[in-house]
């Protein structure tokens, strides 16, 4: 595969030297049979977890910030299992953009997709919502290979020689991307379009967001799904993905659920994000194993920092729907 035509200005050594690395292992683990890719996958994440010990740190921390009842030596294991997960999971990455459509409906189970139909029947656009849990490009590649495309808000890789590749293997039966630079006029596009839009709403904000409960804890959140959810009546699709014993990964539509409406628009869109949030949660309590923990995701704090993030949301709101919550 031939780099891309770019402006030579822009590249620079790094740029040319992951491009390299990523032609070498593409035109050897693209071609191996899937098991032996996972566990080449599971191996490189042991070596990582065993070298790595920021990021082995960083895991551990959010572990026990997140207050899952663990031991000690459960919270290692768990370590241990998310490194070997994330892996699997970015080698196997280059496996399935090669993956042939009869191998992709082998690998990946899709459940529940009568729900992403109810949820597009309306004609109104939905959000579609996930985290960094299990496989989420799966999620989106299984789902257009069965005619169920959407569009996806990401952002462009740094490296201008790699985001080419990442744009097709994402876009290759028919999903969008959506760049997050500029991206709420092509996501009302999108919505008026009567398409669902994907947000991965499981990411520190820093002090663009708005703080909601996960995990036992106040996290900066991206507000801009549940505004858009609340303001407009639109459905919510929640879709999450894991790994199963076989190597196969199921992916499992839930049912579309609606946001309340008061009129208030600060509030309304502040109940939506956490009750989106609360869907993220639920299935990371489900199985912690698979959820992305190496990011900071509490690394935003009430009060603290210049400039100071927002403030956390008046108690009534709070109040009014612990009860959705329980």
């Amino acid at each position: 595969m031939p780099p891309p035509a770019l402006p030579t200005a822009r590249l620079s050594f790094r740029h040319r030297l992951e491009f390299g690395v990523f032609r070498l292992l593409d035109g050897v683990l693209g071609r191996l049979p899937w098991a032996t890719v996972q566990a080449l996958g599971e191996a490189a994440g042991t070596v990582f977890y065993l070298v790595d010990p920021r990021h082995r740190r960083i895991v551990r921390e959010n572990v026990r910030f997140a207050n899952l009842g663990l031991t000690e030596a459960e919270t290692r294991a768990l370590s241990l299992a998310c490194f070997r997960h994330f892996g699997a999971l970015f080698v196997s990455l280059l496996r399935l953009r090669r993956a042939s459509p009869e191998e992709i409906d082998r690998w990946i189970r899709v459940e529940g997709l009568e729900h992403f139909d109810a949820a597009q029947a309306g004609g109104r656009g939905f959000i579609q919502l996930t985290g960094h849990y299990g496989n989420w490009e799966a999620i989106a590649l299984a789902q257009s290979r069965h005619g169920r495309t959407l569009d996806a808000i990401g952002r462009e890789l740094d490296n201008p020689l790699l985001e080419p590749v990442s744009l097709a293997f994402r876009t290759r039966f028919g999903n969008r991307v959506i760049l997050k630079d500029g991206a709420m006029r092509e996501t009302l596009k999108a919505l008026k379009a009567g398409r669902g839009v994907g947000f991965l709403l499981d990411q520190d904000a820093l002090t663009n967001g708005v703080f909601v409960r996960f995990l036992g804890q106040w996290a900066s959140t991206f507000g801009s799904a549940g505004s858009l959810a609340a303001r407009y009546g639109l459905p919510v699709l929640p879709v999450f993905s894991w790994p199963n014993g076989d190597g196969t990964y199921t992916v499992r539509f839930e049912p579309p659920f609606e946001v309340p409406s008061t009129g208030d628009a600060a509030r309304d869109a502040w109940v939506a994000t956490q009750l989106m949030t609360a869907r993220i949660e639920g299935q990371i309590r489900k199985d912690p194993r698979w959820w992305f923990w190496m990011h900071r995701r509490f690394k935003t704090r009430p009060g603290e920092g210049h400039p100071l993030p927002a403030p956390l949301p008046p108690q009534e709101w709070v109040e009014s729907i612990q009860s959705s919550l329980a």
